[in-house]
């Protein structure tokens, strides 16, 4: 990974920070993007102080020009783009009858289209890099589990989208 330059979307905290440290430490160039600007510079400081090269934006996943805008700042500073790692994402328990739309609207947003839209930007820099995107799902992308309707129907939306791209 010595040079590669890695998007971790959701990089502020759980397996997003994971993923900039484990990519990190193995000589990637990492961006990491959140919601929460103090949370990010936490987690910058932190993999700085490790050796690792890394840097933050503050972007919203289910904001189109929120992923724009990550994708130009990722060419900005390291000149291209190797990995797309799309991994924001929220997570909701609660049962269809009490869920109101705004909320599955969220989800949706966040969670699927982040992903659509990441994509969408970072493709073309991928594929002169002849690099990878990766989405983080979860058992319930595959399978579905009650009070879960929303997160569900975002992750089986999210795996569809990647399994037509890859193929």
């Amino acid at each position: 990974m010595e040079g590669k330059v890695v998007i971790v979307t959701g990089g502020s905290s759980g397996i997003g920070k994971a993923l900039a440290e484990e990519f990190g430490g193995h000589g990637a160039k990492i961006l990491i993007t959140g919601r929460k600007q103090d949370q990010l510079n936490l987690v910058t400081l932190e993999l700085q102080k490790k050796g690792i090269t890394i840097s933050s934006l503050v972007a919203d996943a289910g904001l189109e020009a929120d992923n724009k805008k990550m994708v130009e700042e990722a060419v900005r500073l390291y000149g291209k783009i190797d990995v797309l790692i799309n991994n924001a994402g929220i997570s909701m328990r609660v049962l269809f009858e009490d869920l109101r739309m705004d909320v599955f609207r969220q989800l949706m947003d966040t969670n699927f289209y982040g992903t659509v839209y990441a994509t969408k930007y970072a493709l073309p820099h991928i594929l002169e890099s002849k690099g990878s995107i990766l989405g983080i799902s979860s058992v319930n992308g595959r399978r579905a589990s009650p009070a879960r309707t929303a997160y569900s129907a975002s992750k089986f939306a999210m795996e569809g989208f990647l399994e037509s791209l890859r193929t």
